[in-house]
């Protein structure tokens, strides 16, 4: 009977070791899509303080490299609104936007960690029973007389 509740409790933990690391990688991904979205929020706030009215900057084209250029247009930008599509916002607007999108990526990231913190508890609860367990085994074991 004892050795049956060990598999078993070793198979679940096992299960749950499992979710805790998809958690941990959601958790991963959730927080780089909200510090690029930080970025870019950060960026055009930036950008509503330059006076100059065409001002210069460096293009990213990848590889460390960038090109220069100046923008046109600073009363506008062209934000993501998801599944490929994007959308020309007054840059207040896009701010907003922005904020409401970090906002949700607050909220998923506190869900995944709670999430995640209820799993750990699982975990150390299922250690704990099966520490116990085994020492309910080692007491039962007797050495045969001879």
């Amino acid at each position: 009977m004892g050795e049956e509740a060990l598999q078993k409790l070793a198979y679940e933990y096992q299960l749950l070791q499992a979710q805790a690391q998809l958690l941990s990688q959601n958790l991963e991904l959730l927080t780089l899509g909200m510090n690029e979205f930080s970025a870019v929020k950060d960026t055009l706030e930036e950008l509503k303080k330059v006076e100059e009215e065409n001002p210069e900057i460096l293009v990213p084209i990848g590889a460390g490299s960038f090109l220069k250029g100046k923008i046109m247009d600073k009363r506008s930008a062209i934000v993501s609104i998801g599944a490929g599509y994007a959308m020309e916002k007054s840059i207040d607007d896009a701010i907003a936007y922005l904020n409401e999108r970090i906002e949700e990526y607050e909220d998923a990231i506190r869900k995944t960690q709670e999430s995640l913190q209820k799993i750990e508890r699982k975990l150390q609860d299922l250690a704990v029973q099966a520490q116990k367990l085994q020492r309910e085994q080692a007491m039962q074991f007797k050495v045969p007389k001879k």
